[in-house]
Protein backbone atom coordinates (compact mmCIF):
# COMPACT_ATOMS: atom_id res chain seq x y z
CA UNK A 1 0.00 0.00 0.00
CA UNK A 2 1.07 3.61 -0.55
CA UNK A 3 1.72 5.56 2.62
CA UNK A 4 -0.28 8.77 2.88
CA UNK A 5 1.67 12.04 2.65
CA UNK A 6 0.66 14.86 4.95
CA UNK A 7 0.36 18.57 4.38
CA UNK A 8 1.52 20.81 7.21
CA UNK A 9 1.06 24.58 7.02
CA UNK A 10 2.82 27.12 9.24
CA UNK A 11 0.74 27.66 12.35
CA UNK A 12 0.22 31.35 11.55
CA UNK A 13 -1.50 30.29 8.32
CA UNK A 14 -4.16 28.18 9.96
CA UNK A 15 -6.56 31.11 9.90
CA UNK A 16 -6.65 34.35 7.93
CA UNK A 17 -3.59 36.56 7.69
CA UNK A 18 -4.06 38.64 10.83
CA UNK A 19 -4.53 35.52 12.96
CA UNK A 20 -7.57 36.91 14.75
CA UNK A 21 -10.67 34.95 15.59
CA UNK A 22 -13.92 36.17 14.15
CA UNK A 23 -17.33 34.76 13.41
CA UNK A 24 -18.25 34.80 9.71
CA UNK A 25 -20.82 37.46 8.91
CA UNK A 26 -23.30 34.89 7.68
CA UNK A 27 -23.18 32.66 10.71
CA UNK A 28 -26.74 32.17 11.95
CA UNK A 29 -27.16 33.91 15.32
CA UNK A 30 -27.78 31.97 18.48
CA UNK A 31 -25.94 28.80 17.54
CA UNK A 32 -23.81 29.08 20.64
CA UNK A 33 -20.78 27.78 18.73
CA UNK A 34 -19.16 30.54 16.61
CA UNK A 35 -17.14 28.95 13.78
CA UNK A 36 -13.91 30.11 12.22
CA UNK A 37 -13.02 28.35 8.96
CA UNK A 38 -9.35 27.57 8.51
CA UNK A 39 -7.24 27.87 5.38
CA UNK A 40 -7.32 24.10 5.06
CA UNK A 41 -9.41 22.36 2.42
CA UNK A 42 -9.57 18.68 1.52
CA UNK A 43 -7.87 18.30 -1.89
CA UNK A 44 -10.60 15.81 -2.89
CA UNK A 45 -14.06 16.72 -1.64
CA UNK A 46 -15.67 14.11 0.57
CA UNK A 47 -12.50 12.51 1.82
CA UNK A 48 -9.51 13.34 3.97
CA UNK A 49 -8.29 13.56 7.54
CA UNK A 50 -7.62 16.68 9.59
CA UNK A 51 -5.69 16.71 12.87
CA UNK A 52 -5.33 19.45 15.50
CA UNK A 53 -3.15 19.16 18.58
CA UNK A 54 -4.84 20.93 21.49
CA UNK A 55 -4.11 21.33 25.16
CA UNK A 56 -7.42 22.55 26.46
CA UNK A 57 -10.00 22.04 29.17
CA UNK A 58 -12.78 23.51 27.00
CA UNK A 59 -15.02 21.59 24.58
CA UNK A 60 -14.47 22.24 20.89
CA UNK A 61 -15.93 21.35 17.52
CA UNK A 62 -14.33 20.39 14.23
CA UNK A 63 -16.64 21.51 11.41
CA UNK A 64 -16.67 20.19 7.84
CA UNK A 65 -18.67 22.14 5.29
CA UNK A 66 -19.54 22.00 1.61
CA UNK A 67 -19.17 25.80 1.63
CA UNK A 68 -16.89 28.06 3.64
CA UNK A 69 -19.84 29.02 5.80
CA UNK A 70 -22.67 27.31 7.66
CA UNK A 71 -25.25 27.39 4.86
CA UNK A 72 -24.26 24.24 2.99
CA UNK A 73 -24.02 20.61 4.08
CA UNK A 74 -22.30 20.19 7.46
CA UNK A 75 -20.74 17.52 9.61
CA UNK A 76 -19.75 18.64 13.09
CA UNK A 77 -17.69 16.66 15.58
CA UNK A 78 -18.11 17.94 19.12
CA UNK A 79 -15.53 16.77 21.68
CA UNK A 80 -16.69 17.40 25.23
CA UNK A 81 -15.90 16.36 28.78
CA UNK A 82 -18.97 14.15 29.13
CA UNK A 83 -19.75 13.06 25.59
CA UNK A 84 -18.49 13.21 22.03
CA UNK A 85 -21.04 13.60 19.26
CA UNK A 86 -21.26 13.74 15.49
CA UNK A 87 -23.86 16.26 14.33
CA UNK A 88 -25.45 17.20 11.00
CA UNK A 89 -25.56 20.87 12.01
CA UNK A 90 -23.83 23.40 14.24
CA UNK A 91 -26.73 23.68 16.63
CA UNK A 92 -27.45 22.22 20.04
CA UNK A 93 -30.74 20.37 19.54
CA UNK A 94 -30.79 16.60 20.05
CA UNK A 95 -32.37 16.24 16.61
CA UNK A 96 -29.08 17.27 15.04
CA UNK A 97 -27.13 14.39 16.59
CA UNK A 98 -26.15 11.58 14.21
CA UNK A 99 -24.33 9.50 16.84
CA UNK A 100 -22.72 10.07 20.22
CA UNK A 101 -20.71 8.29 22.89
CA UNK A 102 -19.76 8.79 26.52
CA UNK A 103 -16.88 6.29 26.36
CA UNK A 104 -13.96 7.78 28.32
CA UNK A 105 -11.42 7.18 25.55
CA UNK A 106 -13.47 9.34 23.16
CA UNK A 107 -13.80 12.34 25.47
CA UNK A 108 -11.75 15.49 25.87
CA UNK A 109 -8.41 14.96 27.65
CA UNK A 110 -8.14 18.10 29.80
CA UNK A 111 -4.71 19.50 30.46
CA UNK A 112 -3.02 17.16 27.98
CA UNK A 113 -1.57 18.16 24.63
CA UNK A 114 -2.91 15.55 22.23
CA UNK A 115 -3.69 15.32 18.50
CA UNK A 116 -7.44 15.01 17.83
CA UNK A 117 -8.24 13.93 14.29
CA UNK A 118 -11.38 13.57 12.20
CA UNK A 119 -11.49 11.35 9.10
CA UNK A 120 -14.19 11.74 6.44
CA UNK A 121 -14.75 8.77 4.14
CA UNK A 122 -17.81 9.23 1.93
CA UNK A 123 -16.95 6.17 -0.20
CA UNK A 124 -17.34 3.94 2.86
CA UNK A 125 -20.01 6.27 4.31
CA UNK A 126 -18.33 6.80 7.69
CA UNK A 127 -16.62 9.30 9.94
CA UNK A 128 -13.81 8.31 12.27
CA UNK A 129 -12.45 10.21 15.25
CA UNK A 130 -9.12 9.33 16.84
CA UNK A 131 -6.30 10.56 19.04
CA UNK A 132 -2.59 10.43 18.35
CA UNK A 133 -1.25 9.10 15.06
CA UNK A 134 -3.76 8.68 12.25
CA UNK A 135 -4.19 4.92 12.42
CA UNK A 136 -7.27 2.67 12.56
CA UNK A 137 -6.09 1.20 15.88
CA UNK A 138 -6.36 4.68 17.39
CA UNK A 139 -9.98 5.31 16.39
CA UNK A 140 -11.95 6.13 19.55
CA UNK A 141 -15.33 6.87 17.96
CA UNK A 142 -16.84 5.91 14.60
CA UNK A 143 -20.20 6.76 13.07
CA UNK A 144 -21.87 6.04 9.74
CA UNK A 145 -22.97 8.90 7.55
CA UNK A 146 -26.72 9.35 7.90
CA UNK A 147 -28.59 6.51 6.26
CA UNK A 148 -32.01 6.38 4.64
CA UNK A 149 -30.78 4.90 1.38
CA UNK A 150 -30.01 1.46 0.06
CA UNK A 151 -26.32 1.89 -0.75
CA UNK A 152 -23.37 3.50 0.97
CA UNK A 153 -22.96 5.91 -1.92
CA UNK A 154 -26.58 7.03 -1.60
CA UNK A 155 -26.22 7.25 2.17
CA UNK A 156 -23.25 9.59 1.78
CA UNK A 157 -25.40 11.93 -0.31
CA UNK A 158 -24.21 15.51 -0.24
CA UNK A 159 -21.41 14.63 2.18
CA UNK A 160 -19.34 13.98 -0.93
CA UNK A 161 -19.16 17.77 -1.28
CA UNK A 162 -17.61 18.44 2.13
CA UNK A 163 -14.18 20.02 1.85
CA UNK A 164 -13.90 23.14 4.06
CA UNK A 165 -12.60 22.79 7.62
CA UNK A 166 -13.47 24.97 10.58
CA UNK A 167 -13.07 25.11 14.35
CA UNK A 168 -15.59 26.23 16.95
CA UNK A 169 -15.67 26.86 20.66
CA UNK A 170 -18.69 27.39 22.84
CA UNK A 171 -19.82 31.03 22.91
CA UNK A 172 -18.02 32.94 25.64
CA UNK A 173 -14.95 30.69 25.60
CA UNK A 174 -11.75 31.01 23.63
CA UNK A 175 -11.17 28.80 20.63
CA UNK A 176 -8.37 26.34 21.55
CA UNK A 177 -4.96 27.15 20.10
CA UNK A 178 -3.69 24.50 17.68
CA UNK A 179 -0.17 23.58 18.76
CA UNK A 180 0.16 21.52 15.58
CA UNK A 181 -2.13 20.83 12.67
CA UNK A 182 -1.91 18.70 9.59
CA UNK A 183 -4.01 17.46 6.70
CA UNK A 184 -4.08 14.14 4.89
CA UNK A 185 -5.71 13.84 1.47
CA UNK A 186 -7.13 10.37 2.27
CA UNK A 187 -9.34 8.98 5.03
CA UNK A 188 -8.02 6.61 7.69
CA UNK A 189 -8.83 3.17 6.29
CA UNK A 190 -5.95 0.67 6.58
CA UNK A 191 -2.98 0.38 8.91
CA UNK A 192 0.30 0.48 6.99
CA UNK A 193 2.04 -2.77 7.99
CA UNK A 194 5.24 -2.12 9.98
CA UNK A 195 6.99 -5.07 8.27
CA UNK A 196 9.10 -3.90 5.33
CA UNK A 197 9.90 -6.29 2.47
CA UNK A 198 11.47 -5.92 -0.99
CA UNK A 199 9.06 -5.87 -3.91
CA UNK A 200 10.21 -9.29 -5.14
CA UNK A 201 8.93 -10.86 -1.91
CA UNK A 202 5.44 -9.37 -1.80
CA UNK A 203 2.59 -11.71 -2.80
CA UNK A 204 -1.10 -11.27 -3.57
CA UNK A 205 -1.94 -13.00 -0.29
CA UNK A 206 0.26 -10.59 1.65
CA UNK A 207 -1.45 -7.63 0.00
CA UNK A 208 -4.89 -9.11 0.69
CA UNK A 209 -4.00 -9.69 4.35
CA UNK A 210 -2.24 -6.32 4.66
CA UNK A 211 0.84 -8.07 6.02
CA UNK A 212 3.76 -6.06 4.66
CA UNK A 213 4.87 -2.74 3.17
CA UNK A 214 7.20 -2.54 0.18
CA UNK A 215 10.02 -0.04 0.06
CA UNK A 216 8.52 1.81 -2.93
CA UNK A 217 5.67 2.91 -0.65
CA UNK A 218 8.03 4.74 1.69
CA UNK A 219 9.28 8.34 1.54
CA UNK A 220 12.46 8.91 -0.48
CA UNK A 221 14.55 9.26 2.68
CA UNK A 222 13.50 5.78 3.84
CA UNK A 223 14.21 4.33 0.41
CA UNK A 224 17.78 5.67 0.56
CA UNK A 225 18.34 4.12 3.98
CA UNK A 226 16.82 0.82 2.95
CA UNK A 227 19.00 0.67 -0.15
CA UNK A 228 22.09 1.00 2.01
CA UNK A 229 21.36 -1.68 4.63
CA UNK A 230 18.87 -4.17 3.20
CA UNK A 231 21.47 -6.21 1.28
CA UNK A 232 22.42 -9.75 2.41
CA UNK A 233 25.98 -8.73 3.31
CA UNK A 234 24.81 -6.24 5.93
CA UNK A 235 25.13 -8.73 8.78
CA UNK A 236 26.92 -9.13 12.07
CA UNK A 237 28.80 -12.43 11.66
CA UNK A 238 31.08 -12.13 8.64
CA UNK A 239 33.62 -14.51 7.04
CA UNK A 240 36.51 -12.80 8.82
CA UNK A 241 34.77 -12.82 12.23
CA UNK A 242 32.20 -15.60 12.29
CA UNK A 243 31.84 -15.42 16.07
CA UNK A 244 31.24 -11.66 16.29
CA UNK A 245 27.79 -12.08 17.89
CA UNK A 246 29.10 -14.71 20.34
CA UNK A 247 31.99 -12.43 21.22
CA UNK A 248 29.62 -9.53 21.92
CA UNK A 249 27.50 -11.78 24.14
CA UNK A 250 30.62 -12.86 26.00
CA UNK A 251 31.63 -9.22 26.48
CA UNK A 252 28.18 -8.34 27.84
CA UNK A 253 28.04 -11.06 30.51
CA UNK A 254 31.69 -11.11 31.60
CA UNK A 255 32.82 -8.67 34.33
CA UNK A 256 35.77 -6.60 33.23
CA UNK A 257 34.93 -6.83 29.53
CA UNK A 258 34.18 -3.67 27.60
CA UNK A 259 30.45 -4.18 27.06
CA UNK A 260 29.83 -5.29 30.64
CA UNK A 261 31.65 -2.26 32.04
CA UNK A 262 30.07 0.19 29.58
CA UNK A 263 26.57 -1.02 30.41
CA UNK A 264 27.30 -0.64 34.12
CA UNK A 265 28.57 2.88 33.46
CA UNK A 266 25.43 3.77 31.46
CA UNK A 267 22.93 2.57 34.08
CA UNK A 268 20.62 5.49 34.80
CA UNK A 269 21.47 7.22 31.51
CA UNK A 270 17.81 8.10 31.02
CA UNK A 271 17.31 9.54 34.46
CA UNK A 272 16.13 6.42 36.27
CA UNK A 273 17.91 3.88 38.44
CA UNK A 274 16.94 1.22 35.92
CA UNK A 275 20.06 -0.77 34.98
CA UNK A 276 18.18 -2.53 32.18
CA UNK A 277 16.88 0.67 30.57
CA UNK A 278 20.01 1.00 28.49
CA UNK A 279 21.74 -0.31 25.41
CA UNK A 280 24.98 0.21 23.47
CA UNK A 281 25.30 2.64 20.56
CA UNK A 282 28.06 1.99 18.04
CA UNK A 283 28.05 4.68 15.36
CA UNK A 284 29.01 4.01 11.76
CA UNK A 285 30.26 7.23 10.22
CA UNK A 286 29.89 10.87 11.28
CA UNK A 287 26.87 13.15 11.46
CA UNK A 288 26.54 14.46 7.90
CA UNK A 289 23.84 17.01 8.69
CA UNK A 290 20.95 15.03 7.22
CA UNK A 291 20.10 12.97 10.30
CA UNK A 292 19.85 13.26 14.10
CA UNK A 293 23.39 12.16 14.97
CA UNK A 294 25.17 9.52 12.90
CA UNK A 295 22.88 8.20 10.16
CA UNK A 296 23.86 4.57 10.89
CA UNK A 297 24.04 3.14 14.40
CA UNK A 298 24.65 -0.46 15.47
CA UNK A 299 22.63 -0.89 18.65
CA UNK A 300 23.31 -3.75 21.05
CA UNK A 301 20.43 -4.85 23.27
CA UNK A 302 21.35 -7.30 26.08
CA UNK A 303 18.67 -9.77 27.07
CA UNK A 304 15.90 -8.12 29.14
CA UNK A 305 17.14 -4.60 28.28
CA UNK A 306 14.98 -1.90 26.72
CA UNK A 307 14.79 1.75 25.72
CA UNK A 308 12.60 4.42 27.27
CA UNK A 309 9.47 5.39 25.37
CA UNK A 310 10.76 7.91 22.84
CA UNK A 311 10.08 9.60 19.53
CA UNK A 312 12.27 10.60 16.60
CA UNK A 313 11.38 14.20 15.85
CA UNK A 314 9.62 13.40 12.55
CA UNK A 315 12.73 11.76 11.09
CA UNK A 316 12.54 8.81 8.72
CA UNK A 317 14.15 5.58 9.87
CA UNK A 318 14.80 2.01 8.80
CA UNK A 319 15.65 -0.66 11.39
CA UNK A 320 17.12 -4.03 10.43
CA UNK A 321 17.67 -6.86 12.88
CA UNK A 322 21.17 -8.29 12.51
CA UNK A 323 21.01 -10.81 15.36
CA UNK A 324 18.33 -12.04 17.75
CA UNK A 325 14.87 -10.53 18.12
CA UNK A 326 13.57 -7.06 18.93
CA UNK A 327 10.09 -6.23 20.20
CA UNK A 328 8.70 -2.85 19.15
CA UNK A 329 5.96 -1.34 21.30
CA UNK A 330 4.09 1.44 19.47
CA UNK A 331 2.45 4.40 21.21
CA UNK A 332 -0.04 6.97 19.86
CA UNK A 333 2.16 9.88 20.95
CA UNK A 334 4.88 10.89 23.40
CA UNK A 335 2.88 11.86 26.44
CA UNK A 336 3.53 11.21 30.16
CA UNK A 337 -0.12 10.23 30.61
CA UNK A 338 0.08 7.53 27.93
CA UNK A 339 2.23 4.58 28.98
CA UNK A 340 0.23 1.75 27.39
CA UNK A 341 1.18 0.79 23.85
CA UNK A 342 -1.57 0.25 21.31
CA UNK A 343 0.21 -2.58 19.50
CA UNK A 344 3.42 -4.59 19.62
CA UNK A 345 5.40 -6.27 16.85
CA UNK A 346 8.41 -8.57 17.03
CA UNK A 347 11.12 -8.65 14.38
CA UNK A 348 13.64 -11.43 13.89
CA UNK A 349 17.09 -11.65 12.34
CA UNK A 350 17.06 -10.29 8.79
CA UNK A 351 13.69 -8.55 9.14
CA UNK A 352 13.22 -4.82 8.62
CA UNK A 353 10.82 -2.21 9.96
CA UNK A 354 10.57 1.55 9.52
CA UNK A 355 9.13 4.80 10.76
CA UNK A 356 8.06 7.92 8.88
CA UNK A 357 6.96 11.39 10.03
CA UNK A 358 3.37 10.12 9.79
CA UNK A 359 3.65 6.62 11.27
CA UNK A 360 5.28 4.82 14.19
CA UNK A 361 7.25 7.82 15.50
CA UNK A 362 6.80 6.88 19.16
CA UNK A 363 8.02 3.51 20.33
CA UNK A 364 9.89 1.48 22.89
CA UNK A 365 12.36 -1.22 21.88
CA UNK A 366 12.68 -4.30 24.09
CA UNK A 367 14.76 -7.48 24.01
CA UNK A 368 12.56 -9.95 25.87
CA UNK A 369 15.12 -12.73 25.53
CA UNK A 370 16.90 -13.95 28.63
CA UNK A 371 20.27 -12.48 29.72
CA UNK A 372 23.07 -13.86 27.60
CA UNK A 373 20.96 -13.56 24.43
CA UNK A 374 21.67 -10.14 23.00
CA UNK A 375 19.98 -8.53 20.01
CA UNK A 376 21.77 -6.35 17.47
CA UNK A 377 20.00 -3.90 15.17
CA UNK A 378 21.20 -1.40 12.61
CA UNK A 379 19.25 1.84 13.14
CA UNK A 380 19.29 4.19 10.15
CA UNK A 381 18.03 7.77 10.29
CA UNK A 382 17.47 10.55 7.77
CA UNK A 383 15.44 13.74 7.73
CA UNK A 384 12.70 13.90 5.08
CA UNK A 385 13.86 15.56 1.88
CA UNK A 386 11.45 18.47 2.37
CA UNK A 387 12.32 19.03 6.03
CA UNK A 388 13.52 22.51 6.94
CA UNK A 389 13.55 21.86 10.70
CA UNK A 390 16.17 19.32 11.79
CA UNK A 391 15.37 18.16 15.30
CA UNK A 392 18.71 16.93 16.63
CA UNK A 393 17.33 14.99 19.58
CA UNK A 394 15.34 11.92 20.47
CA UNK A 395 12.71 12.97 23.00
CA UNK A 396 11.92 10.42 25.70
CA UNK A 397 9.77 9.98 28.78
CA UNK A 398 11.37 10.24 32.19
CA UNK A 399 8.52 9.92 34.66
CA UNK A 400 6.21 12.89 34.08
CA UNK A 401 8.78 14.76 32.01
CA UNK A 402 9.71 14.76 28.34
CA UNK A 403 13.49 14.96 28.04
CA UNK A 404 15.89 15.50 25.13
CA UNK A 405 18.49 12.84 24.34
CA UNK A 406 21.37 13.99 22.17
CA UNK A 407 22.45 11.02 20.01
CA UNK A 408 25.83 9.87 21.29
CA UNK A 409 28.33 7.13 20.61
CA UNK A 410 29.86 4.51 22.88
CA UNK A 411 32.32 3.47 20.19
CA UNK A 412 32.90 3.97 16.50
CA UNK A 413 32.20 0.76 14.61
CA UNK A 414 35.73 -0.14 13.46
CA UNK A 415 37.13 0.61 16.92
CA UNK A 416 34.44 -1.57 18.49
CA UNK A 417 35.17 -4.46 16.13
CA UNK A 418 38.88 -4.32 16.97
CA UNK A 419 38.23 -4.22 20.72
CA UNK A 420 35.79 -7.15 20.64
CA UNK A 421 38.11 -9.14 18.39
CA UNK A 422 41.05 -8.63 20.78
CA UNK A 423 38.92 -9.44 23.82
CA UNK A 424 37.62 -12.62 22.20
CA UNK A 425 41.13 -13.76 21.27
CA UNK A 426 42.43 -12.99 24.77
CA UNK A 427 39.75 -15.31 26.17
CA UNK A 428 41.36 -18.13 24.18
CA UNK A 429 39.02 -18.19 21.19
CA UNK A 430 40.15 -18.54 17.60
CA UNK A 431 39.56 -15.47 15.44
CA UNK A 432 39.63 -15.58 11.62
CA UNK A 433 42.14 -13.14 10.23
CA UNK A 434 41.28 -13.27 6.52
CA UNK A 435 40.33 -9.69 5.81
Amino acid sequence: MILVPKTRAPLQQLFHADGSAHEPADTPPGTGWPVEFTNYKFPVSGQGTISFTFKTDQPFRIVLGSEKNLHGTLLVLEVNLEKTALRRDNGTDAAGVIAETSAKKALLDPGTAIPYWMSLDYLNARVRFGKGEMLPQLVVFEAPLPVGATTKAQAAGNYKNLCYIGLAACAGTLRPVALEHLLWPLPVVLTPPPVLVPSDRITLEMIARNEATVVASLPDACQVLYGNVAGPDIKLDTPDFRDFSAAINYSIITPGCICYEKLKEKAGEFGKSEPKETYLRITIGPNQGDSPGSPYVLEIWPGQHYSPIHDHGEACAVIKVLHGDIWVELYPELNPTITDYFTEAVFHEGEVTYLTPEYYQVHKLVNHNQPGNMTATIQCYRYPNDSTVHWEYFDYLNGNNIMHFTPNSDWEYLEFCALIRAEWAKAGNCVDTNR
